[in-house]
């Protein structure tokens, strides 16, 4: 019993990180039908920043706050500069803006902090562990999931119960029937680019907390891990990313207690063939439209 609730814990914390990668890109997906594969870099650059600031001494609350808000004007940044043009283009072109995108940022963070691993050092505080029991949860992971409630209720009663979240569905499902009804595509680009960029520097400021040490290339592997929370959950459906998210990080954790110690290695492997066999059943995802073949 106390093993099971272990693993639920240690499932809920990979998975609402999980969730909080896929809720900033589908977001983006939502509203210019655009895979931002520029997002990684938005994490690097949060944790980079973060790195910084705390080797100056700068308190925790102030680097959090510091790195949030830089990451909200590189997201809006990027968004009105690379973006807002190709409103209209055809998706192949975003795609390939995005990959533009992706390579300055990462070029940018190489000429700055250089190509060699740097390591967010938290304070030790955060890495204690809480024994309840025969039971432990580290503090980090309860600050994970706890965040991540947080982001995903506030961001619940923005899309749900305010005009302005009206407005971002609506040019989400129907974006030429917004224009006619007066909505601007370009405020809404802005706004959702920064509610992207603050879900990506607490996403980002999570995720290389639990890593402990990153690089300039660093984005990759957590972009990967957002795509395929946002596919297996259901491509631009917030539900579905959430539920993708947590799903997937429940995968990993249930495969890493079932495989034994050789075959560890190959987890994210055999996590991503189990998240095809999801999609060969349901090809729309576990929230998404199902297909009938």
């Amino acid at each position: 019993m106390i093993l099971a609730i272990q693993r639920l814990a240690d499932a809920l914390s990979v998975g609402s990180t999980y969730a909080l990668l896929a809720l900033g890109l589908t977001l983006v997906y939502g509203v210019m039908n655009l895979i931002n594969f520029a997002y990684g870099m938005m994490l690097v650059w949060t944790a980079l920043l973060a790195v910084l600031l705390i080797d100056h001494g700068i308190p925790i609350p102030l680097v959090v706050f510091g790195c949030v808000s830089f990451a909200i004007l590189l997201s809006v940044a990027t968004g009105w500069i690379a973006f807002r043009p190709f409103l209209t283009a055809a998706p192949v072109t975003l795609l390939i803006t995005s990959f533009g995108v992706e390579l300055v940022l990462q070029y940018a963070a190489i000429l700055a902090f250089g190509n060699y691993p740097l390591v967010l050092q938290i304070p030790s505080y955060l890495n204690e562990v809480l024994h309840l029991g025969s039971l432990r949860i580290p503090k980090v992971e309860l600050i994970t999931i706890g965040t991540s409630v947080i982001v995903i209720g506030c961001l619940w009663y923005l899309l749900q119960r305010t005009s302005f979240g009206i407005e971002i569905r609506a040019t989400a499902e129907k974006p030429e029937v917004a224009r006619l009804m007066g909505i601007r595509p370009s405020r809404i680009l802005v706004v959702v680019f920064a509610i992207s960029g603050a879900i990506a520097g607490i996403a980002g400021l999570l995720w290389f907390a639990k890593v402990g040490a990153l690089t300039a290339r660093s984005d990759l592997d957590p972009t990967i891990k957002a795509f395929v929370a946002i596919v297996l959950g259901g491509l631009g459906n917030t539900r579905g990313a959430v539920v993708g998210g947590l799903a997937l990080g429940g995968l990993e954790v249930l495969m890493s207690s079932l495989l034994p110690d050789a075959a560890l290695g190959y987890t994210d492997a055999i996590v991503f063939v189990s998240v095809i066999g999801i999609l060969l059943l349901r090809p729309g995802g576990l929230i998404g439209a199902s297909t009938r073949l």
